[in-house]
């Protein structure tokens, strides 16, 4: 692909943001290293790390998005030469709340903590829903959730402004909500569970469900938040 300057890359991003605002490059890991593995081999035991092809690629993608976001998936056991891959690309990273209280208090992925390149979510197609997430928490992570959020109260079904409004307020750029978690629905409506075969892409929603969402009190948090 780099022979002839990562023709389908460009062809293929470029297309991509004609269609939408913003493009996330899924595992970006791979850009600095990948692990490659043998076609014949039965299991990745045989495989080995293999550098990717770094800002040569990244230059190639820039050139024909224009002003267009490009959003690096920075997610899982990332060494400290793909955070750096990210810091000289200048896409964001992402971020996501449900990873902040794993147990590491200097989490990246707690708000305090958003850099202002970022894009922060309460989770992907990867996490439970948010109402799900809150749910299958230990007790004492679940109190210290509902604590850093400033949500004081014992009913759960209650929790999601204080939520919404703590990634509002971070640094990050930009915020996603999936729309399960504007609706504060709950596990029978996550997307995917990594590792599992089946039952998964199948959410659908209807345009009721949608209209139900408090458009006024969403803007004015934006707002309140200096996000307009």
């Amino acid at each position: 692909m780099a022979k002839d300057g990562y023709a389908w890359w460009k062809e293929r991003i470029a297309f991509m943001c004609e269609l939408f605002d913003g493009v996330r490059i899924d595992h970006f890991r791979a850009f600095e290293a990948y692990f490659s593995i043998p076609a014949e081999e039965k299991t990745a035991r045989n495989g080995k790390w293999i550098k990717g092809p770094g800002m040569d690629l990244i230059k190639a993608l820039k050139s024909v998005c224009g002003d267009k976001l490009l959003i690096a998936e920075d997610l899982g056991d990332i060494t400290p030469e793909v955070i750096k891959l990210v810091k000289d690309s200048g896409f964001p990273g992402m971020k996501i709340v449900q990873f902040g209280f794993l147990g590491d208090e200097n989490s990246p992925h707690l708000p305090h903590n958003y850099e202002e390149n970022a894009v922060a979510y309460t989770g992907t197609h990867d996490n439970n829903t948010l109402l799900g997430y809150i749910w299958e928490l230990d007790p004492q992570t679940r109190r210290r959730f509902f604590d850093y959020c400033g949500f004081e109260g014992d009913d759960w079904d209650k929790s999601r402004d204080a939520i919404l409004k703590t990634l509002l307020a971070s640094r990050a750029r930009l915020v996603v909500f999936p729309l399960q978690d504007l609706l504060f629905y709950g596990k029978d409506t996550r997307i995917n569970v990594p590792g599992k075969a089946e039952d998964n892409w199948s959410y659908r929603v209807t345009a009721e469900q949608v209209a139900s969402i408090d458009k006024k009190k969403l803007a004015y948090y934006n707002k309140l938040f200096g996000r307009i």
